[in-house]
């Protein structure tokens, strides 16, 4: 708020004038001092306010942004999931005419790899499509402060990974997702894997894998482990996928008709799943935007209604020092006034000297 200068130039010369007309001026610049700290007390409640209120926007904005890059993660890694989904597909229909089909094969594990890296990219809180807890497989939760008014929302991600497990009487076999290794754990932690006790047995899923039966719908299966080694061993439990529903090239006899056709219903129901998830996604874009648009309404009320009230202090402290002047020129004209008058008065009756009434000078 800026101070005032209040002068008294030109007035009377007379003392008792002089001495109204300061006390007038002192106890009008006291007035306005008055109003003013009151104005500036206002004021400072006001920005209290709108200060407090845009930190909570920005906060909810901050946490919206970081929602959105969380989706956008999930949308990028679904483009490049569908790509391998492509390569996996193409792999299998080539591969009864083919004469490279170690390379096909390698192409087939290559992809399903490949999708297992994509999912996982991120970490947890960006990403709605991967890099959930083993076995479990439960889906990532983004989570966000919307407007204002509303609690935390929180939207459920789809798992796009290829997963799985098999589970024994006596112990449990965890693949390692995108690097083509499977081990044995007597007991395996899903919140705390780097606790889970391991036999110290491995198979890559390369070639150490063999299919000897599945039963779909109980999960019921037999695997030879080590197959072309020197002890080859017989694992029997239950499988159990997550995510795409797909496995490597060792779950399916590419080399039959049929077993390439298990391969190709098992991708066409892994592109549907995907697009369920890419679904799942825009559904969450579209929960992102909307917060977003009504934060942005909210910041640009907040940002409208301070600057009126700003606007509004100004005019009210502006105000007032046109009050005091005014005032102040008022009463420096009707000084003037009387300062004029009596000087004329005192002109008049100068010369005259027969009665000490009419000496002003005395």
């Amino acid at each position: 708020m800026s101070s005032m200068v209040l002068s008294n130039d030109g007035l009377a010369n007379f003392n008792w004038q002089q001495v109204v007309y300061n006390q007038i001026v002192a106890r009008k610049a006291d007035e306005y001092q008055e109003t003013s700290t009151k104005l500036q007390e206002a004021m400072s409640g006001n920005n209290a306010y709108y200060d407090n209120m845009s930190s909570r926007y920005a906060h909810a904005k901050a946490s919206i942004n970081n929602a959105e890059v969380a989706v956008g993660n999930g949308k990028k890694g679904t483009e490049k999931i569908r790509e391998q989904l492509l390569k996996l597909r193409s792999a299998v229909t080539q591969y009864g005419q083919s004469d490279s089909k170690a390379m096909l094969r390698t192409q087939f594990d290559d992809a399903v790899d490949q999708i297992n890296r994509t999912a996982d990219i991120y970490a947890k809180a960006y990403n709605p499509i991967g890099n959930v807890t083993r076995v479990e497989w439960t889906p990532n939760t983004i989570s966000f402060t919307g407007d204002l008014l509303r609690p935390e929302v929180h939207m459920t991600g789809s798992y796009a990974g290829a997963d799985f497990y098999i589970e024994t009487e006596d112990s449990v076999w965890v693949p390692d997702p995108g690097v083509s290794i499977v081990a044995e754990y007597t007991s395996y932690s899903p919140s705390t894997p780097e606790a889970s006790e391991k036999t110290g047995a491995i198979a890559s899923t390369r070639g150490g894998l063999k299919l000897e039966s599945y039963d779909a719908e109980t999960g019921a299966v037999t695997v030879t482990v080590d197959p072309n080694g020197e002890t080859p061993r017989t694992v029997t439990g239950t499988l159990k996928t997550g995510g795409l529903g797909l496995m490597q090239s060792w779950f399916y006899d590419l080399e039959t008709e049929e077993g390439r056709q298990k391969a190709l219903d098992a991708i066409s129901a892994a592109e549907g799943r995907l697009t369920a998830t890419e679904a799942n996604l825009t559904t969450m874009s579209s929960q992102v935007k909307s917060e977003s648009a009504r934060v942005e309404d909210g910041l640009n009320t907040l940002k409208a209604t301070r600057s009126a009230a700003m606007k509004q202090q100004i005019e009210a402290s502006y105000a007032a020092q046109v009050k005091v002047q005014q005032e102040l020129q008022i009463l420096r004209n009707t000084f003037s006034t009387i300062t004029s008058q009596q000087a004329t008065y005192a002109s008049m009756f100068s010369s005259v000297k027969t009665s000490p009434l009419f000496d002003f000078t005395s």
